[in-house]
C-alpha cells in the first residue's frame, strides 16, 4: 500500500503493547544500522484500535524524539487484526492496471470484505479460460489513516503501509530461505495473538489470525508499566502450553484446510517459518516441530542478521527489519 514514492526510509510496527524501530543501509547484504523498542502501558490499545489517546500520543512523541524520527519518510506496519488476504475470481480481460478499480467497483456486490472502507492492493495470480484469479490484500481505512495522521502530526512523513507476513516473509527470502517449489506455513507467535498465513509461488495465499486462549492468571505482573520490557517471569509457562496446545490443533486445521480446500488436494504445505515477539518463542517453536512432526522448520537465527556495532537483534524486530527491504531502499 503506497502513499508517496521514496528513497529512504524509517520502519516502525505499532501493537497494542509495543512500538518497534529499524533502519538499515545497503540492501544485500542487509545492515542493521538501528533498531529499538518501547512497550506501552496496558490499556492504550486494543486490536490494533487506540483507546487511550493521550497515552498513545505521548509514547509516539517520546519515540518520535528518542529515534530522531521527525523530518523522516516513515514506512510502518498495520496491524494484522486489520488485515484481509483473499484471492477471488474476476473476468480474465480486465487488465493489471485496472485490477483495484475493478475491486472496488465490485466490493458489496461479487467482493465482500469485513471493511467499510478498504485500503486495497491486488495481484493477478493467472488466468484460466474467462478467468483469472486475484489476490487481494485488503486493510482498514480507519486505521491505515489514523496512524497516518498521528505520525504526520509528529512531524514525519508517512510514506508506506505494509502487511507484518510481507515484512517476515521479505526478510526470509533475503537470505534464500525460500523457493519456488515449497509452500510455507509462517506461523507469528505474539504476546496476545497469532497469525497465521500460507505462501505460494512467493505469494500470500492465507492469512488468519487467532487470538491466544489464555486461561485465567496466565500473566504474572499486571499491567505492563509504560517503557518497561516483556520477559518469561511474566508469564506462567504451564498456562501458556494449555494455551498454545489449542494453536497447534488449529495449526493442523489449516494444513487440512491448504492442502484439501485451496488446493484441492494437489498441494501440501512443506516448510514452516515460525517467528514472533512471545517470550517463549524457542519454547513453543519446539512445541510445534514435536507436535507435527513431518514438516521441517526453516530457521533465520538472528547472528545471520548483520548489524553495526555487533548489535544482538531478536526475533521480535523481524518485521520492522523485512519492511526495511521493501522496494524501494
Amino acid at each position: 500500500m503506497a502513499l508517496f514514492g521514496s528513497n529512504k526510509y524509517v520502519n516502525i510496527e505499532i501493537k497494542d503493547y509495543v512500538i518497534r524501530y529499524a533502519e538499515i543501509k545497503q540492501k544485500k547484504p542487509a545492515i542493521v544500522t538501528n533498531f529499538d523498542e518501547h512497550f506501552f502501558p496496558s490499556g492504550v490499545m486494543e486490536n490494533g484500535q487506540i483507546v487511550n489517546d493521550e497515552v498513545f500520543l505521548r509514547t509516539l512523541k517520546h519515540c518520535v524524539k528518542k529515534w530522531k524520527l521527525k523530518g523522516k519518510q516513515v514506512r510502518f506496519i498495520v496491524p494484522d487484526s486489520s488485515v484481509i488476504i483473499r484471492t477471488v475470481d474476476i473476468p480474465a480481460d480486465i487488465t493489471e492496471e485496472e485490477l483495484n478499480g475493478h475491486i472496488y467497483f465490485e466490493l458489496g456486490h461479487s467482493i465482500h470484505l469485513p471493511f467499510d472502507n478498504p485500503v486495497v492492493d491486488s495481484v493477478s495470480l493467472g488466468k484460466k479460460g474467462d478467468k483469472q484469479e486475484v489476490l487481494v490484500v485488503a486493510s482498514s481505512d480507519e486505521v491505515v489513516n489514523t496512524y497516518y495522521d498521528y505520525l504526520k502530526d509528529e512531524n514525519t512523513t508517512p510514506v508506506v503501509a505494509d502487511v507484518s507476513s510481507l515484512c517476515q516473509y521479505r526478510l526470509y527470502d533475503h537470505y534464500g530461505l525460500t523457493s519456488d517449489q515449497d509452500v510455507y506455513l509462517l506461523a507469528q507467535f505474539n504476546v496476545k495473538s497469532v497469525t497465521l498465513s500460507i505462501f505460494e509461488n512467493h505469494k500470500p495465499v492465507f492469512m488468519q489470525q487467532v487470538s491466544i486462549p489464555y486461561p485465567e492468571d496466565t500473566w504474572k505482573i499486571v499491567p505492563l508499566t509504560e517503557g518497561g520490557i516483556l520477559t518469561k517471569e511474566q508469564i506462567d509457562y504451564d498456562k501458556v502450553q494449555i494455551a498454545f496446545d489449542e494453536i497447534y490443533t488449529e495449526m493442523e486445521r489449516v494444513l487440512r484446510f491448504y492442502q484439501y480446500s485451496l488446493s484441492k488436494g494437489e498441494k501440501q504445505i512443506t516448510k514452516f517459518f515460525i517467528a514472533g515477539d512471545h517470550p517463549y518463542l524457542t519454547e513453543l517453536r519446539e512445541g510445534v516441530t514435536t507436535r507435527i512432526k513431518e514438516i521441517p522448520l526453516a530457521v533465520l537465527p538472528p547472528e545471520k542478521i548483520q548489524t553495526t556495532k555487533d548489535m544482538k537483534i531478536g526475533y521480535q524486530f523481524y518485521n520492522v527489519i523485512g519492511l526495511a527491504m521493501k522496494e524501494g531502499f
